[in-house]
């Protein structure tokens, strides 16, 4: 074979290798290429047509009405401060304290020493315990800390620089520490069931249709006391607010309200008895104690409730105003 022929049959060799060669790196790159255009088909999201439905904008309901109403007097934060206080007297040890004392000496000498051991069907003892004792000795220890606790702590200031009013403050100040003093009495009224179902000399009562058979009590005459013990209380509690209000220590704010409970029960009365007209027409005037016998009569008069009631009124009105004095200084 000559060498011509050698050289052509290399050539030949060497274009076939050069096309197998190329056959696969070119399936190679069209392959790549495809799985990159797959790749990137699949990670672009394709995008969601979102339909939103329309939404109507909800009617004022009638909670919605009435908080629209009540909002602007400020009842909603005298409700909110009085259940705060009413809450701690229920936490605190002071509330249990005088709870405690008050039923220990209820029952005791209100009405195991008057109607068992004295053999007297009344509620004269019950009452003359509550009136003596838990109107001019509990009462100021339950009051004593409703704002100069406020002063020490720190915590006054904050509520008076807030969006509460300063009789707001004192106003829930005064509801919490009045509803724990109605609960209080309220426990007295197991007196008078037991009074009305165990006395032998029974008398019919008529209620919604429906007869009784109680005993023979005067219910009037309990009902005008109630009363007069919730609007006695009313005040005593109002002056003791005012007390809490001068003073940043409990103990002092106690021993004023205490003075002054005495002054309006007792001193005047007493004053009244020493000295003639028209002195004493003004001291049984604003005696507490004699304002007070007319519903121990089962007499709810007019001038005495409103009497107790512009007591409790001008105590809460100072007390205002000494807040407001200290939110200027």
């Amino acid at each position: 074979m000559s060498k011509s022929s050698r050289r052509r049959r290399a050539k030949v060799r060497k274009r076939v290798a050069s096309r197998t060669r190329a056959v696969p790196a070119t399936a190679a790159k069209l392959h790549a290429a495809r799985t990159t255009r797959v790749s990137v088909r699949k990670v672009e999201p394709r995008a969601r047509v979102v339909v939103k439905a329309a939404v109507e904008p909800s009617r004022p309901g009638f909670a919605d009405a009435v908080h629209a109403v009540v909002a602007p007097t400020g009842l909603l934060n005298v409700a909110a401060i009085a259940r705060r206080e009413l809450g701690a007297l229920f936490v605190s040890p002071v509330g249990w304290v005088v709870a405690g004392v008050f039923t220990f000496l209820v029952s005791g000498f209100g009405f195991i020493g008057t109607v068992l051991a004295g053999q007297q069907a009344t509620m004269d003892g019950v009452f003359s315990v509550i009136t003596g004792f838990l109107m001019l000795i509990l009462v100021p220890v339950v009051t004593m800390r409703l704002i100069a606790e406020e002063r020490s702590q720190g915590t006054l200031e904050l509520l008076l620089t807030s969006s509460v009013r300063d009789w707001e403050l004192v106003v829930g100040k005064w509801l919490g520490a009045f509803v724990f003093y109605v609960l209080l009495i309220a426990t007295t009224i197991v007196y008078v069931v037991l009074l009305a179902v165990y006395l032998p000399n029974k008398t019919t009562v008529s209620v919604a249709g429906l007869s009784l058979h109680l005993g023979a009590l005067d219910f009037g005459l309990v009902a005008a006391m109630y009363i007069g013990l919730v609007v006695v209380g009313a005040a005593a509690i109002a002056i003791g607010v005012l007390a809490s209000s001068v003073t940043k220590n409990q103990v002092i704010a106690y021993i004023v309200s205490l003075f002054g409970l005495l002054a309006i029960w007792y001193t005047s009365f007493l004053l009244g008895l020493f000295t003639g007209p028209p002195l004493s027409l003004f001291f049984d005037y604003v005696a507490g104690y004699h304002r007070y016998q007319s519903f121990s009569l089962g007499q709810v008069a007019l001038r005495d409730t409103v009497y107790f009631a512009s007591l409790a009124v001008g105590a809460l009105f100072l007390t205002t105003r000494v807040l407001g004095a200290r939110r200027w200084r």
